[in-house]
């Protein structure tokens, strides 16, 4: 997927923007990012070879562990883990459920050709009790003719950066070298990645990060300074995976697992057996007399552009309308089976509604993506949520997810549909748009917030 594509060079960017001295001392830096009118303060820990980035309080988690070659994406909401390698190449791709076709075999394509190219303006100033370098950096990722994959981007880091004793070594002389994805139908393309320059940086105390379009105009613009920087020795266990967490190869799996909601068998009242009727392995409390209670049968995809996982859009639809569809006597409950089951289902649920959604997301081609995201220079795109219950974590992690592959205009659908159990009739329908302002937004919150307010008024008539 383009996405994989995009990270992989985000990483190799993030190894280049930093300098190739010994740390001397566990680091603090707290840093402040302004992104489409809105800013949001993140923290970094730097030990030796190895650096912890927590974004959006916490909720995101990114270590470089540059002595392994390696990096590791955590989301501490589901308790799971990502290894993303330098140079080992990856022996999974994420699955794309909306895709149906089978796999064909492999073909030749053509040359994904990233350039980096780093020229030192000669300007310095005193930043922080250092003596600052202006440096600006650009990338273009092109494609060749008889390529699988249609890239034409173009990205410029326009930065300051210092000779600090505690910035990471992360070994930028040598060439990173991960897996890089294929394209659909087998075919497969070769990446390549090219350094012109030996303009030399070091670590990062500001830096304007600007996405240009095919057009060659701004698309889309985000800075991120340094505010703090203070020194304490930080405990080993920060920079490695926490005790207890699991392994996934995407967080759609990790967060489905994660928020199902527990079985409770003694406070469901026993229904009667028949030959027909389904297992219900995640009862719900019954319902509270004058409470209007809203089943969500599994969210599904339509059409999903390439570089976005239709399982992470489809779980973060469906986490949000679970947090979004509540109100005063309002409440919504998970439905897990599918087809004619969810009726039944609905019913022992005690479900006065049945909820039904649908997502579709088509491809803007507004710029980089995700790469915001996940450079180990930048911060992770999205919301800056705050704390909050766990299905509030799950809502806002899982859009954060997906926020990482949105590139500017891109536009995603979502149709939903209420219906009373037992029949086929709809007691509401109506399709709901938006569309990406920037790369990185988080688009499906205020779309899911905007098709919770419709459905709730509709079921709160008399």
């Amino acid at each position: 997927m383009l996405k994989t594509t995009f990270l992989g060079t985000a990483i190799s960017i993030g190894c280049l923007l930093t300098m190739t001295g010994i740390a001397s001392a566990d680091t603090k830096i707290k840093s402040r990012q302004t992104s489409g009118g809105q800013t949001y303060e993140n923290t970094s820990y730097i030990k030796g070879k190895r650096q912890r980035s927590e974004t959006n309080n916490g909720q995101m988690v990114m270590i470089q562990q540059c002595d392994l070659r390696r990096n590791i994406q955590i989301m501490p909401a589901a308790k799971a883990y990502m290894i993303q390698p330098y140079d080992e190449p990856s022996t999974t791709t994420p699955t794309n459920p909306g895709a149906t076709s089978p796999a064909a075999p492999s073909t030749k394509g053509g040359v994904v050709t990233s350039i980096v190219t780093t020229r030192d303006t000669g300007e310095r100033k005193q930043m922080f009790g250092y003596t600052a370098r202006h440096i600006i950096t650009t990338m273009e990722m092109k494609s060749s003719p008889d390529a699988c994959s249609n890239v034409n981007n173009k990205m410029e880091i326009d930065g300051w950066y210092i000779d600090a004793a505690f910035a990471l070594d992360c070994d930028s002389n040598r060439a990173y070298t991960a897996h890089m994805p294929h394209a659909g139908g087998g075919c497969r393309d070769r990446y390549e990645t090219k350094t012109i320059g030996l303009a030399k940086k070091g670590f990062p105390v500001w830096e304007k990060t600007t996405m240009i379009g095919p057009n060659g105009m701004d698309s889309f613009s985000t800075t991120n300074e340094v505010i703090e920087f203070s020194q304490a020795t930080l405990d080993p266990s920060l920079f490695d995976v926490p005790e207890g967490y699991r392994e996934v190869q995407d967080f759609a799996s990790a967060f489905a697992s994660a928020y199902a909601t527990p079985a409770t068998p003694s406070t469901v009242p026993s229904a009667p057996s028949t030959p027909s009727a389904p297992t219900i392995t995640n009862a719900v409390n019954p319902k509270r007399a004058g409470v209007i209670r809203l089943g969500l049968a599994a969210v599904k995809t339509g059409n999903v552009a390439e570089g976005m996982n239709a399982s992470e859009l489809a779980q973060a639809v469906r986490n949000s309308l679970l947090e979004q569809l509540k109100g005063t006597n309002i409440e919504a409950v998970p439905i897990e089976a599918t087809g004619a089951a969810i009726q039944a289902e609905a019913q022992q649920k005690e479900c006065d509604y049945v909820v039904y959604a649908n997502v579709s997301h088509k491809k803007g081609g507004g710029g980089f993506g995700s790469m915001l995201g996940n450079s180990a220079s930048s911060i992770a795109s999205g919301v800056g949520y705050g704390h909050g219950t766990a299905a509030v974590v799950a809502a806002n992690t899982t859009s954060v997810v997906v926020a990482q592959s949105i590139k500017a205009k891109d536009e995603m659908t979502l149709d939903v549909r209420l219906e009373r159990p037992g029949s086929t009739t709809p007691s509401f329908a109506q399709q709901f748009k938006t569309k990406a302002k920037s790369a990185g937004e988080d688009i499906v919150t205020p779309l899911v917030q905007q098709a919770s307010q419709a459905a709730i008024q509709a079921v709160a008539k008399p």
